[in-house]
C-alpha cells in the first residue's frame, strides 16, 4: 500500500512515558533486551499485590486462577444486568478472534491509541487520518455503550501487564524477540515503509494485529508468510495463558503494531 495520504499517526502523550513514535520504532524494536520493561501508568502501583502472587505461582494454570478470580472480583464479571454480562476483557478477546474488525476490535484498537499513542489505520476501512470519516466511524464503535463500560480499559492495562509477567515468568524462549507469523492475500494491502528486496521489507503493521507462532497455521490465512521478530514487549496477550476459556486454538498473538522488519515467503 502506497499512498500519499496515508501515513501513520502518533498522539504526543501516551501512558507508558515512552514517545508513541519511538515505541513504534525499528530502532525501539531492535534495542528491546530480556530486562527491558513497558509499564503503564499506575498498574503496579495499585495492584501490586496482585503481581507479587503470580510471581510466585508454580504453573500458568495457578497463575491464570489468580489473575482471573482477582479480575472477576475487581469488576464484578459475574454480574448480569438486564439478563446480560457486564462488558469484560474476555469478550474483547473472544470478539477480536472472530472478527478484528467488529466493535469488540474497535475498543481493543482504541485502548492500544489510548495506552500506547499509536493510532489504527485500518478498521473495516481505511483510515488516512484522524479528520476522516472512517476515523469518525471507528471512534463511534470503539465507544459502543454494550462494550466500552465496566472500566475496561483498566481491565486491559491488567491483561497487558499479567501477559508481562507470564512471558518473563514461564515463557523466557520468547525474550527479547519471538519469531511470529501473519499470513496475507497481498502484500501490497500493507504499508509498506521501506522495500530493502522482493522479499525483504520495513512494514507498519496496524495498531493491533494477530500473528501466530505456527507457521502452518498462518499459511490457512493466505499465499504470503509475513515473518517478523516481535519483542516481547508488545505483546497483548496469547493464546494459552488464560485457562478454561477456550483460547488455546490457533497459536494466536495480539501484537501491538509499528514499524517491523518483515520478511515475505510465498506458498
Amino acid at each position: 500500500m502506497r499512498d500519499e495520504n496515508l501515513k501513520p499517526y502518533y498522539h504526543a502523550t501516551n501512558w507508558i512515558h515512552l514517545p508513541a513514535a519511538l515505541f513504534a520504532s525499528r530502532q525501539y524494536h531492535a534495542s528491546v533486551t530480556p530486562d527491558s520493561e513497558v509499564r503503564i501508568s499506575g498498574v503496579l502501583e495499585y495492584h501490586g499485590e496482585l503481581f507479587r502472587a503470580i510471581e510466585k505461582s508454580q504453573s500458568i494454570e495457578e497463575a491464570s486462577r489468580i489473575f482471573q478470580d482477582y479480575m472477576q472480583v475487581l469488576f464484578n464479571l459475574d454480574e448480569k444486568v438486564r439478563g446480560k454480562s457486564v462488558a469484560s476483557y474476555l469478550r474483547l478477546l473472544r470478539g477480536w478472534l472472530f472478527d478484528a474488525n467488529s466493535a469488540e476490535g474497535a475498543v481493543l484498537k482504541g485502548w492500544v491509541e489510548s495506552r500506547f499513542g499509536l493510532v489504527p489505520f485500518y478498521h473495516r476501512k481505511v483510515i488516512r487520518n484522524i479528520h476522516t470519516k472512517a476515523y469518525q466511524e471507528y471512534m463511534y464503535q470503539r465507544m459502543h455503550p454494550r462494550i466500552n463500560r465496566n472500566m475496561i480499559y483498566y481491565q486491559l492495562d491488567l491483561l497487558y501487564t499479567y501477559t508481562q509477567h507470564i512471558i518473563r515468568r514461564f515463557h523466557p524462549e520468547f525474550l527479547p524477540h519471538v519469531t511470529l507469523h501473519r499470513g496475507v492475500n497481498d502484500v501490497h494491502d500493507h504499508l509498506v515503509v521501506e522495500e530493502y528486496s522482493k522479499r525483504h521489507s520495513c512494514i507498519e503493521h496496524n495498531n493491533l494485529v494477530s500473528f501466530s507462532l505456527d507457521k502452518s497455521i498462518a499459511q490457512q490465512f493466505g499465499d504470503f508468510i509475513m515473518d517478523v521478530e516481535v519483542p516481547f514487549t508488545k505483546i497483548l496477550f496469547f493464546s494459552g495463558i488464560i485457562h478454561r476459556q477456550g483460547f488455546a486454538g490457533e497459536m494466536e498473538f495480539l501484537v501491538i503494531g509499528g514499524r517491523y522488519d518483515t520478511r515475505i515467503s510465498y506458498f
